[in-house]
């Protein structure tokens, strides 16, 4: 049986998987423009036809590559809602943790959403029709009925998704900025990313609380 020569890995061993997580890493680091699907192929030492081959053109590469990220949130979120028993707002505060949590594992897509929300277009129409509008839906939802019950403060869902995301996961998408402005508490850079999430979570949360 003839063995392949050392260099690149084959083309089949490369998961679509695998490839779209480097795809979201580039366009997270790099955006839209600055990402290249040569410069992709380069890093996972693949042929440049093999992305083309497998999801066309660059724009259809971007939509595959978000659906990947956001099809991960939702799934490790919904694995995480099971083990929340049934008290609305511990599933919700659950819920919230384990979002900062998943997106300081895999930041590449609040990265995008950062880089697309500085200005119109149809990258951004399709991040807010498929997947912010839906989560800012439940979320209205959830806080309108927990406000109703008088076990939290009435508060903007527009605040509420910024201070989750933007807020709390803008530690681990903008990780410049983060290490400079870490500098200096008492000698520590970072912390964990469990530690990072609870204190946004208790921060978050405990301004919601009725007094």
């Amino acid at each position: 049986m003839a063995t392949r020569a050392r260099g690149r890995p084959a083309q089949s061993a490369i998961s679509d998987s695998d490839l779209l997580d480097a795809v979201l890493q580039s366009f997270g680091e790099n955006g839209y423009e600055g990402t290249s699907i040569r410069e992709i192929a380069r890093r996972l030492e693949v042929s440049h036809n093999l992305i083309p081959q497998r999801f066309g053109s660059k724009e259809n590469l971007w939509y595959a590559a978000i659906d990947h990220g956001f099809g991960r949130i939702r799934r490790d979120l919904r694995r995480e809602a099971e083990t929340m028993g049934s008290d609305e707002l511990q599933i919700l505060r659950g819920l919230v943790t384990s979002f900062i949590e998943i997106n300081a594992l895999h930041p590449s897509v609040l990265q995008i959403i950062n880089q697309e929300a500085s200005q119109p277009g149809p990258r951004l129409d399709y991040l807010f029709d498929t997947y912010i509008k839906p989560i800012r839906d439940f979320g209205e939802a959830w806080l309108t009925q927990l406000a109703d019950q008088g076990r939290i403060k009435p508060v903007s869902v527009t605040l509420f998704y910024f201070l989750m995301t933007h807020g709390a996961g803008g530690v681990f998408a903008l990780p410049a900025l983060t290490r400079r402005l870490g500098k200096g508490a008492k000698g520590r850079n970072t912390v964990s990313i469990q530690e990072q999430a609870q204190n946004a979570v208790n921060v978050l949360f405990d301004g919601l609380l009725p007094r």
